[in-house]
């Protein structure tokens, strides 16, 4: 996946207005199936997600046995005995890792898929409308769940997800088929390809998590702005350690009220104390202005008013709500 096709503003206005097409391959998706496939992700994931019903989606978080975040994916049940699971592409052969680990004597057979599929994520208001002269039975779908479909007599299974705060839409396919699938997508009018430079200003300006940045193995999931995933209503890996978390520390949005961009790293001051860091920064296209997310050892609350360093000056940044933007449709 280019990091830009035509540029990144282009390309995050493309999907905002219109419809972008992603190729997402390099995720991983991994199949977990079998009598205990439910009892099992619900293990592994902060969320609830066996008692889901079938041809749900739920965004979740997994944790080690220290309470830390190992990645954030979205778990997919096919069925009471089928689920899977997308992971980050850096993270999915740590994923199927950890997950083969802890399966111990568990009735499940796990499947690393991503060696012969691939991802195609369609992205956008006119997502739906482009979609559906292929696929007209994804017209009904509702947002974070999935349908079987073919094409070109070939299965693929259709997802109403995406990180861009859009309404949007993920195709997992064959890689026999993915070429054709992407061209059969263009020929439809009115879509542009997108690259991963606009894939990450897109989820900033919704506060959306990125591994690496707002989760790693040194950050609780509640320490994050994905910790309204974390449901201690039922027995997970890591819940204990969470449990025993006695100061989580806090991520709060923030915009830019001086010149300057905030990158990773760049420290973060509450009067002259650096209190924290910045895990994520960019200048927001929708906005036009400079947005953060912060990383602090002390609780904010929309107005107040924090230094960031960004070289050699200290820019004042305002602590807002998030998401930065409101949309329509948000995934989670």
């Amino acid at each position: 996946m280019p990091l830009q096709y035509q540029g990144i503003l282009q390309e995050h206005q493309v999907v905002r207005t219109a419809a972008g097409l992603f190729d997402v391959s390099h995720m991983g998706r991994i199949a977990i199936e079998g009598e205990e496939a439910g009892a099992y992700v619900n293990y592994l994931s902060t969320q609830e997600v066996e008692s889901k019903l079938p041809g749900s989606v739920t965004y979740t978080v997994w944790c080690n046995e220290k309470g830390h975040a190992i990645d954030d994916l979205l778990v997919y049940k096919v069925s009471e005995t089928s689920y899977f699971v997308v992971a980050n592409a850096s993270n999915r052969e740590k994923d199927l890792a950890h997950v083969r680990a802890h399966a111990g004597g568990r009735a499940v057979k796990i499947t690393p898929v991503y060696e012969h599929e691939g991802i195609l994520a369609l992205q956008g208001p006119d997502s739906t409308r482009i979609l559906k002269t292929l696929f007209p039975e994804i017209e009904t779908l509702q947002p974070m769940h999935l349908l079987k479909a073919t094409f070109q007599q070939t299965p693929l299974l259709i997802a109403r997800t995406g990180y861009t705060g859009e309404v949007g839409f993920e195709l997992f396919v064959d890689q026999s088929q993915l070429v054709s699938l992407w061209k059969a997508l263009m020929a439809v009018g009115g879509l542009h390809p997108v690259g991963l430079g606009a894939r990450d200003t897109l989820r900033l300006e919704m506060g959306y998590a990125l591994y690496g940045h707002e989760l790693s193995e040194t950050i609780y999931p509640i320490e994050s702005v994905a910790s309204w995933t974390v449901k201690l209503n039922h027995d997970f890996i890591g819940r204990s350690a969470i449990e025993q978390v006695a100061h989580p520390r806090h991520q709060y949005g923030v915009i830019l009220r001086e010149p300057g961009i905030a990158r990773q790293g760049c420290e973060v001051y509450v009067g002259d104390k650096v209190c924290g860091v910045v895990t994520s920064g960019t200048f927001s296209p929708t906005l036009r202005q400079a947005i953060a997310i912060v990383f602090v050892e002390q609780k904010l609350k929309p107005h107040d008013m924090v230094a960031i360093q960004i070289r050699d000056k200290r820019v004042q940044a305002e602590v807002v709500k998030l998401p930065f933007i409101q949309r329509k449709e948000k995934e989670g």
